[in-house]
């Protein structure tokens, strides 16, 4: 971000800045989001970016979309992340689970090659890898004019294939679309480029993995393919990274959560209780509107405030190299909080009872950068009654809740029950440990790399994969699949051993609808009959041969 703000910007900080905390009036209710002149919004171009936010065949293995992590009914964060939940755990620093770094963050893909070969990572294993911070909210980040918990998306926005500067300010949104389609954690195969990101696009069938499509939406793409969308509106065919970020990025920016009761209060319709009026008033009193006020309820600043010890997290310091920015991380506007739990950079907190007794005892831990504003505060049970009644329903847009108006939006796969499911029981092997079968694709006509992974069993050994109409069960030796019989190595070390192999599901119309199982078979001399077994998968196919999903192209 240069230093030389447009008139625009410094318009909006003011606006930003006009409430008790800046010592004026109160801040006016928000506006809509700013746009940049080189991104002008067009009905066409939002569509486009909404069928690309919610397009899981960006992700090579088909199961993450950008909105995979960023829900509405979420607050636009991730409603998948718990406390309890292993699936959204990061070990954090130290490397190790269970400990007090943990992060309770975002589940991404297993880590894979341009082949869809799984690979084996620490911590992960061949797995689902959780990244290292949670999801901040995606609505509402238009008006943010840097973007990511350590703001590495800056408001110059710069074309990666051909280096031409598009947007020379206001263009975080844009940056920071393209940031989780080349992340390896989140979306991306080892070794992906920016600049190959549209040939995912090529040849699919726009939103072919998801369900209950807004009507709207499904009849402007009327059946086209993705090039055909991006020649309505960029006025040529080409799918390129730029162009895949100014549509998602203006499609972003329709998500304004800015229909609230406080909005109406601030508008002059009285519309918070006497309580939630109280809150307010603890609110302000005690230092909160400093970093989230504004029409906004952030400051877009970087805070030092002791969640976690400072060096477990670097946060802004890794794109400053300011000592003062170390374990510094961006206010989150507190819009919609209520519905994006777990809370702060790291997921620590369940409720936002545990937030406002967290701020009330001055935070955790401390260090020389720590905001000074994070001290004890000593609240009533009383004030905090209301700090927290202040906090839910006057600052939460029901739309967003309830997903209406812009936040509709089309049902993912991995939300519906086409996901596998891993059933049956299995024979265990070295250790006494029943090797583990892993499936998570989209069981899609069409499908040429449906992956299924096998871990648990002993390096070096061969492991075959049968697939079958029936369940081919654990029969003391390895059956004969009625649809494929795969033998692999298992990669690895000691009782670790590892292998995924891609399934070809073909494109014959007859399948779809057909329910297919699959387990692995591994020779074992610790097993009974020296065969260990795992679980089964089950699969029904859907689709059919004019929504494909391919991935034999080469990068």
């Amino acid at each position: 971000m240069t230093k030389t703000l447009s008139s625009r910007w410094i318009g909006y900080l003011a606006l930003l800045c006009a409430s008790a905390a800046c010592g004026q009036g109160a801040p006016p209710p928000l506006g809509a989001p700013p746009i940049p002149a080189g991104n002008p919004q067009t009905p066409a171009k939002i569509a486009l970016g909404q069928a690309l936010f919610w397009e899981e065949q960006l992700s090579k293995t088909g199961t993450v979309a950008c909105g995979t992590c960023h829900r509405p009914f979420g607050g636009g964060a991730d409603p998948r992340t718990g406390l309890a939940l292993a699936s959204s755990t990061n070990p954090g620093k130290d490397g190790l689970v269970g400990t007090p770094d943990d992060v309770h963050g975002s589940a991404g893909v297993p880590a894979h090659g341009s082949d869809g070969l799984y690979q084996s990572v620490a911590s992960f294993g061949i797995g689902i890898q959780v990244g290292g911070r949670r999801a901040p909210s995606a609505v509402n980040a238009a008006y943010a004019p840097l973007l990511f918990w350590d703001g590495r998306a800056g408001g110059t926005f710069v074309d990666p294939l051909t280096n031409q500067t598009l947007i020379a300010q206001g263009g975080a949104l844009e940056n920071q679309a393209l940031g989780p389609l080349v992340n390896t954690v989140e979306m991306a195969f080892t070794g992906a480029q920016v600049n190959t990101i549209g040939q995912r696009l090529t040849g699919i069938q726009p939103l072919a993995l998801a369900a209950n499509v807004p009507t709207a939406l499904t009849t402007w793409i009327a059946g086209r393919d993705y090039p055909a969308l991006f020649a309505e509106v960029f006025g040529s065919s080409d799918i390129t990274a730029a162009r895949i970020a100014l549509a998602i990025a203006s499609y972003e920016r329709t998500l304004a959560g800015n229909q609230t009761p406080l909005d109406a209060e601030r508008g002059g319709t009285p519309s918070l209780t006497n309580l939630e009026r109280t809150g307010q008033q603890v609110f302000v009193q005690n230092d909160c509107a400093a970093c989230h006020g504004g029409a906004l309820m952030s400051d877009n600043q970087f805070h030092y405030i002791g969640v976690r010890p400072v060096d477990d997290d670097l946060g802004r310091f890794a794109q400053t190299n300011n000592p003062n920015d170390r374990g510094a991380f961006r206010s989150p506007s507190l819009r919609n909080v209520e519905l994006r739990s777990p809370f702060m950079s790291n997921g620590r907190f369940t409720t936002l009872e545990q937030v406002v007794d967290f701020y009330d005892r001055g935070g955790d831990f401390t260090a020389p950068n720590k905001d000074p504003r994070i001290r004890p505060r000593n609240l009533t049970a009383q004030q905090k009654t209301a700090l927290l009644a202040f906090l839910r329903r006057p600052l939460t847009d029901l739309r967003v809740s309830a997903e209406t108006g812009p936040f509709q939006r089309p049902t993912l796969f991995t939300e519906t029950d086409r996901v596998p499911r891993i059933v049956g029981n299995g024979v265990a092997g070295a250790g006494g440990l029943v090797p583990v079968i892993g499936a998570i694709e989209p069981p899609l006509l069409g499908n040429d790399n449906f992956t299924v992974s096998v871990s648990g069993g002993p390096a070096g050994a061969a492991a075959t994969l049968v697939v079958s109409r029936t369940d081919p069960g654990t029969p003391g030796s390895v059956p004969t699949g009625d649809f494929t019989n795969r033998t692999v190595t298992l990669a690895g070390t000691g009782n670790a051993g590892y292998a995924s192999i891609n399934i070809d599901l073909g494109t014959n119309p007859a399948l779809t609808g057909q329910t297919l199982y699959g387990r692995y078979y591994i020779a074992d001399p610790a097993a009974p009959n020296g065969i260990a077994v795992t679980q089964a998968f089950q699969i029904t196919v859907f689709g059919s041969s004019d929504t494909l999903f391919r991935d034999d192209f080469e990068f």
